[in-house]
């Protein structure tokens, strides 16, 4: 099996001192597949190789796993490191498959973290309010990319054009636009409401 060869010596049963990309240049691969690539806006079908073995740190008792994807059309070699068990083609293609979201994910955890609803302007110090606290502005991300979704494109273009940028770190596109131009509808609204049932003042 590609996982058990360079790294790992079944005769001596020992570890040998490698070069990490020394085991990588030798790795078999042991499947192909098509994917559609897309970089600096620019996409193409390519045909990558995959192949992978498991590793040990020096000094370290972790086991880690060594994905390598081949890209013939440039000779290009992606090396991605996993605690994951890479055993069979269908789990090597479930973990390429995982890395693969890892831009999309990384956005949302921006969205969540940064400019978005800036979770991290926490003004609760207990773990039980710090988790009700992640919980909403998970549900509230989720409602935004719903809306995103799921709306018309009639609807969507209506809430872009509320309001103007204002040249501030978080004027950006996509869910944070629709973030601003939601919280402004709720702000218009409470505005409404308060112009229609003024505060009571005691005489």
């Amino acid at each position: 099996m590609p996982s058990s060869r360079g790294d790992w010596n079944e005769r001596l049963q020992r570890w040998e001192p490698e070069k990490l990309f020394d085991l990588t240049a030798s790795v078999p691969f042991a499947f192909e597949q098509e994917v559609v690539l897309t970089h600096a806006r620019k996409v193409r079908r390519a045909t990558l190789r995959f192949g992978w073995l498991h590793v040990r740190p020096p000094e370290g008792q972790q086991i880690l796993w060594v994905l390598v994807v081949h890209d013939p059309a440039d000779q290009h070699d992606l090396i991605l490191l996993t605690n994951v068990t890479l055993t069979s083609a269908e789990i090597v293609r479930q973990a390429y498959a995982a890395w693969r979201q890892h831009g999309q994910t990384e956005h949302t955890y921006r969205f969540d973290q940064e400019d978005g609803f800036d979770v991290e302007d926490l003004r609760v110090q207990t773990l039980e309010r710090m988790r009700r606290v992640f919980l909403l502005v998970s549900l509230a991300a989720q409602f935004v990319a719903a809306i995103a979704r799921t709306w018309p494109t009639a609807s969507l273009r209506w809430l872009r054009q509320l309001g103007g940028k204002l040249g501030l770190k978080s004027d950006r596109n996509g869910l944070y636009v629709l973030l601003r131009r939601i919280s402004a509808v709720w702000q218009t609204a409470a505005l409404s409401y308060v112009a229609d049932h003024p505060f009571p003042r005691a005489f």
